[in-house]
């Protein structure tokens, strides 16, 4: 093949049965396929991911690399590495691709050349899965998840948009200035490695015509562990940068014990809450009021668990440091 304009850099562990619709849907882009090629690090995988990626060989320009588990930064890193092309996206596993994914984002990069310029492209649910209202939230009124409602086409945004998995890069600019850090892993890996980057002029640009789609439901008990994974990324985040004000503030692990002290003992019973209101979702029987009730109970809920996460992780932190020797004298 010719040099490839852009190299699709997907993670993966264990999502064999999502990977092989990720990688159909690239075979099936509107872009030349000698203008792409895409690269699978396999985390540690025990299904049949190897087999998944053989059996694209051919459909598209596709290289297969398997590590052992190592968690997604380390994933992303050797992706970036292993890259050719002057671009590099890095896709989830589990979306899809629209039509005209890729040759959105080379479009995005002709009209923004600056080497410190990223692109951020759409996500939406795939049509064909089913919403919950756990879905709708979080992507819609909760803003937890890939919410674009406060973004216009075109926009410049900064570093906390920078959200890999739907985002695309100059490989030099990433490669010179920083990788992502098995710290964060996974758990705002991106964001950090994008505050990093800002330091050396990283923004992000909104392109709305970049379109996939998330393929994979999330249930409220793995969104919660999402969360609580989040919260213990956002307490090391705010350690490593003492006196940042805006880490601090998007952080907010300050105050994280008293609130856990005064939240812990209401997780349960608003659990039990959001599961009975979810099952009257089912049955077809949730009223206007029941779902603002589901909305509130979901907001309060992750953000406890991302408190719950900060403090789990300042807790470890604080078990791994050296124990203070006060018969030593300096």
């Amino acid at each position: 093949m010719t040099s490839p304009s852009l190299s699709v850099v997907i993670p993966t562990f264990n999502r064999a049965s999502l990977l092989a619709a990720s990688l159909d849907s690239l075979a099936r882009q509107s872009l030349a396929p000698d203008r792409f090629e895409v690269i699978v690090i396999d985390d540690g995988s025990t299904d049949g991911t190897a087999r998944v990626c053989q059996d694209f060989h051919g459909c598209i320009v596709l290289r297969h690399y398997r590590i052992d588990h190592a968690g997604t930064s380390a994933a992303k890193n050797l992706g970036l590495f292993l890259s050719v092309a002057p671009l590099v996206f890095f896709f989830d596993d589990d979306d899809l691709a629209g039509s005209d994914l890729l040759a959105e984002h080379l479009e995005a990069h002709r009209r923004y050349p600056q080497t410190n310029l990223a692109i951020l492209g759409h996500t939406s649910w795939a049509p064909a899965l089913p919403q919950s209202e756990l879905m709708r939230f979080v992507t819609g009124a909760g803003a937890f998840l890939f919410s674009y409602g406060s973004l216009s086409d075109g926009q410049v945004l900064d570093f906390t948009y920078f959200w890999a998995g739907r985002s695309s890069c100059k490989r030099a600019f990433l490669a010179q200035h920083g990788v992502f850090r098995p710290l964060f892993n996974p758990g705002l890996e991106d964001i950090e490695l994008g505050s990093r980057l800002a330091r050396f002029g990283l923004q992000v640009v909104y392109w709305a015509r970049a379109r996939q789609f998330a393929n994979r439901a999330f249930t409220f008990e793995a969104f919660c562990r999402r969360c609580e994974r989040h919260g213990m990324s956002q307490y090391h985040w705010a350690r490593l940068n003492p006196g940042n004000a805006q880490i601090a503030a998007y952080c907010q692990s300050a105050g994280a014990e008293a609130r856990w002290k005064e939240w812990e003992c209401l997780l349960p019973p608003r659990m039990v809450r959001v599961h009975a209101l979810e099952e009257a979702e089912a049955r077809g029987e949730l009223s206007a009021a029941m779902r603002a009730e589901l909305y509130r109970l979901y907001e309060w809920s992750f953000l406890a668990h991302k408190t719950k996460g900060m403090v789990e992780a300042m807790r470890d932190a604080a078990r791994c440091m050296p124990a203070h020797d006060f018969n030593r004298t300096t």
